[in-house]
């Protein structure tokens, strides 16, 4: 088994994703968190200049290190199986998760510009838009599964943004989605590092 070690701020954030894919496929690893930027306990600044692009998470695989969070995360997918199984499954895998992505980074951006009106904007209309339309592309398939007729990387993904939303009831107009969650949810390796992981603010 590979020697794992996954680096990045005592927060859910960017290293989630791979965190629920580790969790997902059972395999263990070294969960390194530092205190993030703004508490003064934070050796980031001793670190930073350490990495390979100044920034984190990283995930260390034996003797290699990757960096970026949705490059770490694709390659933990395809490692336990859930990147599709084939060249045009893995693309419709990257659509859905593109999509949260997407969804998350304008989030972020609105949230540390405090940005009040653009945030709710946000909440209002740009994430109930998407989330019918992520309704719409899953009833297209099924509506099981984003892709395949299986479990992916993109119903993970969905997860993980559905279950960070700060208002859960926005689900309820989309019956589809909201069942996905919770099939996720339901997941014996994901429910139990949801119920046991470390409490962080976000």
């Amino acid at each position: 088994m590979a020697n794992i070690k996954l680096t990045y701020f005592n927060l859910r954030a960017r290293a989630e994703p791979c965190r629920l894919l580790l969790a997902y496929g059972g395999i263990k690893y070294v969960d390194e968190r530092i205190a993030p930027p703004w508490d003064a306990a934070t050796t980031w600044p001793t670190l930073k200049p350490t990495t390979p692009f100044g920034q984190l998470p990283l995930l260390k695989w034996d003797d290699e290190v990757i960096c970026q969070s949705m490059a770490c995360a694709r390659f933990i997918a395809r490692e336990v199986g859930l990147a599709g199984t084939s060249s045009m499954e893995s693309a419709q895998v990257d659509e859905i998760i593109d999509v949260i992505q997407d969804l998350i980074n304008a989030g972020v951006k609105l949230f540390f510009a405090k940005d009040e009106a653009g945030m709710k904007n946000h909440a209002e209309v740009t994430v109930p838009t998407a989330l019918g339309q992520l309704e719409k592309k899953l009833a297209s398939r099924g509506g099981q599964y984003f892709v395949g007729n299986n479990f992916t990387w993109a119903d993970l993904h969905t997860f993980m943004y559905a279950s960070d939303l700060p208002t859960k009831s926005v689900l309820d107009g989309f019956p589809k989605l909201a069942n996905l969650v919770e099939r996720v949810a339901n997941i014996p390796n994901i429910k139990k590092w949801v119920e046991t992981r470390p409490v962080t603010n976000m």
